[in-house]
């Protein structure tokens, strides 16, 4: 598996919010981070955007890549199972079904 900088999962933009979500690969580990912004944010956050990060150790992101069939083509295969809107919550869902771990993060 490749480290890669940027990978863009998502960019959807409506009236109510908008979703940005990239992926890159560093030294093994996979990082999934995500920048929600608008007026549906500002109604759940009491503030216009939302910050957030999956981290995955190397083994875990090696277990991640293995369940989505990505070792030949790693970006391919995350834009495939986790790119869009839903992408994140599709991210958990195959987490937990396969006990893969990481970290999460999020500002506010």
């Amino acid at each position: 598996m490749k480290d890669f900088d940027d990978l863009e999962l998502c960019d959807d933009r409506s009236s109510r919010v908008d979703v940005h979500v990239h992926a890159r690969i560093s030294n093994g580990e996979l990082t999934i981070s995500g920048h929600d912004l608008g007026p549906v944010v500002e109604d759940f956050w009491d503030d216009d955007d939302y910050e957030y990060w999956y981290q995955f150790d190397r083994a875990n992101t090696e277990k991640l890549i293995a369940a989505i069939h990505g070792e030949e083509d790693t970006k391919a295969a995350l834009l495939r199972e986790f790119g869009g809107k839903k992408g994140c919550s599709k991210l958990r869902s195959l987490c937990r079904r396969k006990k893969i771990e990481y970290s999460f993060f999020s500002y506010p």
